[in-house]
């Protein structure tokens, strides 16, 4: 692949500092359900990309990597792909992570993403600057028995090129987003998320809305939800709990475009009925209001044997669609058309 030109703003300093890879210092001193992962998504017109990189403690506490590649161009394709825990490395100042020939570096300009598949013909090469240099924490989140970390940066600038289902696609500042997820926990426990983030807004006006929801395993009991506003001129914006109302309306019929790793579904089966074909998410505080719809057109999903129970697994389903965002906060408009992703965690 050529080499792509790019130049990135300056990063503040502490982000560098702040995301760095967690795995070598909290799972050598406890590995027991300990799980990692730097989660990637790209919106460029009519196609997106999303690109995760995991670590999951085994049961002889060795770190297991992973590679997850899904991009949607009309239907939803892509890879998980297993490697052996001798082709992790993390480097000493734990701001770089490489798995087999696939590297994430977090520095000074941003992050730095190589992809390199070959058995899928999977390769691409990404540079990713924040175009706003903050960033926002959220620690001890239930899920189940376990507490998971959260750390994410709402818009970034993506730049360079990636290769996928026999297409080359080559970037030039298009939206994208970054989440960096760490913690204790058990796939198929008690727990169940939903999350989401919203791009819209051209370059002179841009936002950025992040929702997440953490619930029990059935979905039945919120324990907690947030809705954060990003906007380049003002700090981020915080909706929680009795301040948000979420709906989903139908269903997104059909089966999914496709399951990883594929062996799953056979035990799973075919559809997963509850993705909606449309979801709203609505906060208001006093004279500040938000409303965000996403309306996806199709689904895949990514899942994982349950640690807690045999006969079970989890499923994580990634939608994704056109989305529309209206509000008024501090009595300005804010909003427009845009793209979104949702995420819904079940087991």
């Amino acid at each position: 692949m050529a080499a792509v030109t790019r130049t990135a703003p300056p990063l503040a300093p502490r982000l560098a500092r702040g995301d760095f890879v967690r795995a070598p210092l909290l799972a050598n001193a406890r590995p027991d359900g300990y799980k990692e992962w730097y989660h990637f998504l790209v919106h460029q017109a009519g196609w997106r990309l999303l690109v995760n990189l995991s670590l999951t403690a085994g049961a002889d506490g060795r770190l297991i990597p992973r590679v997850i590649v899904l991009a949607e161009d009309q239907r939803w394709d892509g890879v998980l792909q297993r490697f052996d825990p001798a082709e992790l490395d993390v480097s000493p100042d734990l701001g770089a992570l490489v798995i087999g020939r696939n590297r994430m570096t977090v520095g000074a300009g941003g992050y730095h993403l190589v992809v390199d598949l070959p058995d899928r013909d999977i390769h691409g090469e990404l540079w990713l600057a924040p175009t706003d240099p903050r960033y926002v924490q959220i620690t001890n989140q239930p899920a189940g028995s376990g507490r998971m970390n959260w750390l994410f940066v709402p818009r970034l600038s993506a730049t360079g090129r990636f290769r996928i289902g026999g297409r080359e696609h080559r970037l030039d500042a298009a939206a994208a987003y970054h989440d960096h997820n760490w913690g204790r926990f058990r796939w198929g426990d008690d727990f169940g998320w939903e999350w989401g983030s919203v791009l819209c807004g051209g370059p002179d006006r841009p936002c950025s809305l992040v929702f997440m929801r953490m619930t029990d395993r059935s979905r039945l009991r919120t324990l907690s939800q947030a809705l954060y506003v990003c906007r380049p001129d003002a700090p981020p914006l915080l909706f929680r709990d009795a301040e948000l109302r979420v709906r989903g309306s139908g269903l997104l019929g059909g089966e999914p475009d496709c399951t990883l790793p594929p062996p799953m579904r056979l035990l799973l089966g075919g559809g997963a009925a509850d993705v909606p074909a449309s979801l709203e998410v609505t906060a208001r505080r006093r004279g500040d209001s938000v409303t965000a719809v996403v309306q996806p057109g199709s689904f895949a999903r990514v899942a994982y044997p349950s640690e807690v129970d045999l006969d079970r697994a989890a499923v994580l389903c990634e939608a994704a669609g056109p989305a529309t965002v209206r509000g008024v906060l501090a009595g300005e408009e804010i909003g427009g058309d845009g793209d979104g992703v949702f995420e819904m965690c079940h087991g």
